[in-house]
């Protein structure tokens, strides 16, 4: 499997697909095994880097991930790539995250998060996923220091409801926001 994930992030930066750093991938996976996610939502997969890794990661729990992503054909290579790793525990769906309506997705709520999206729209992802989130939960929104001119809504969002968080370093340029509901 080692080998599956470097021949997908070389083939990435061969064609300059963004995919999250080694660094931030080691943090998501601490978490991830810190947490023990039973339920986890994605919102964007690009190709299904980090998305292969979650399921990875939560299928020794009989965890699940839903992802999202915008782009059909990354979606379709992410589809690919899943099947590849025959993630049974895997939902790709090929829709803007902003323009569903999460109760037709959604029966049970999620207790993780990852963010890794069009930034100025972080906002408004924190926003729209409240109403499926269970009470406890972790929340991790990728690149919050390299966009932090595109953050404007994610701000507002965090002062109004008055949000704790944590950013943590990752490598040059790369930060990471971590949310975290207990």
């Amino acid at each position: 499997m080692h080998d599956f994930f470097e021949n997908l992030r070389r083939n990435c930066e061969i064609r300059k697909i963004p995919l999250i750093s080694r660094e931030t991938q080691d943090f998501l996976a601490q978490k991830i095994q810190e947490k023990k996610p039973k339920k986890v939502l994605e919102i964007w997969s690009a190709i299904g880097y980090s998305t292969c890794r979650i399921s990875q990661l939560i299928n020794q729990r009989k965890g699940s991930i839903a992802s999202f992503e915008i782009s059909y054909p990354a979606y379709l290579e992410a589809t690919k790539n899943l099947q590849k790793i025959q993630a049974k525990n895997a939902v790709l769906y090929p829709f803007d995250f902003n323009e569903i309506r999460l109760e037709s997705f959604f029966s049970e709520n999620f207790d993780f998060v990852f963010i890794d999206a069009r930034k100025s729209q972080y906002g408004n992802y924190l926003e729209k996923i409240q109403e499926i989130l269970k009470p406890e939960n972790t929340i991790i929104l990728d690149d919050v220091i390299k966009y932090q001119n595109k953050l404007s809504l994610l701000y507002s969002f965090l002062q109004k409801n008055q949000v704790f968080y944590e950013i943590f370093d990752m490598e040059v340029g790369d930060w990471v926001m971590l949310i975290e509901n207990q």
